[in-house]
């Protein structure tokens, strides 16, 4: 495969490789709505958004353990158990209803699916949720793989869920952009030696200064006015 000369670095690129939450989906609201459901459910404070931005990008591990320091509670094995499993099946339900893709999203997976670039979805998200919202947004026809980073032992900004994306695709790290939202999963990609593209989705521009383009979506250029 030759490949498509990325006109901002001159680098050629085999592959595309898509975070889901915030790039694919704008899921935000409906994770929080689904995390405050159960909580308030189990009688636990609600799950404040600086809470959860501050850990957006990573697992539901990581957020539970920033909410635990911030509310000054500790919550036992069960507890948390319960909590993954009822949010995991409240968020499956609203996703359902009110899915939606991002700007511009279409256009990019048309454009690289007719110029013969691998697409990848690398995202911190249960397998069953990307499998979800894929087949609900009527998109998972675009992607060649699918990675979850539930089976890594570290979450973004650790990078090996790209380096694994990119092996599932056959693609050198040097040959692939990666698009996301968050700085931790702009940190991972740049320490997986790969370009970025962020979308100022959930965080403003400033926050996301270490990708190497930031739009406001990915309407904002069409994806020929990057490629050759």
């Amino acid at each position: 495969m030759a490949g498509l000369k990325f006109k901002e670095t001159h680098n050629i690129l085999k592959a595309v490789l898509f975070d889901m939450d915030g790039v694919l989906v704008d899921s935000t609201p409906q994770h929080v709505e689904s995390w405050n459901h159960v909580l308030t459910d189990l009688n636990l404070p609600p799950l404040t958004n600086e809470c959860y931005f501050s850990v957006i990008g990573r697992v539901n591990r990581d957020l539970l353990s920033c909410y635990s320091k911030y509310n000054h509670i500790k919550l036992s094995k069960s507890q948390i158990e319960i909590l993954f499993t009822r949010k995991e099946e409240t968020f499956r339900n609203l996703i359902m209803q009110k899915a939606e893709l991002t700007p511009g999203v279409i256009e990019w997976l048309t454009f690289l699916k007719q110029n013969d670039i691998f697409c990848s979805v690398a995202s911190s998200a249960t397998m069953a949720n990307i499998v979800l919202i894929l087949h609900t947004l009527k998109i998972a026809d675009y992607f060649a793989s699918i990675i979850s980073g539930k089976y890594f032992p570290a979450s973004k900004p650790d990078p090996q869920i790209f380096l694994a994306a990119a092996a599932s695709v056959g693609s050198p790290a040097e040959e692939c952009l990666v698009i996301e939202d968050a700085p931790a999963g702009i940190q991972a990609a740049k320490s997986a030696k790969m370009l970025c593209c962020a979308i100022a989705t959930s965080f403003p521009k400033a926050s996301l200064a270490r990708a190497d383009i930031i739009l406001e979506s990915l309407a904002e250029r069409s994806p020929d006015s990057f490629f050759e």
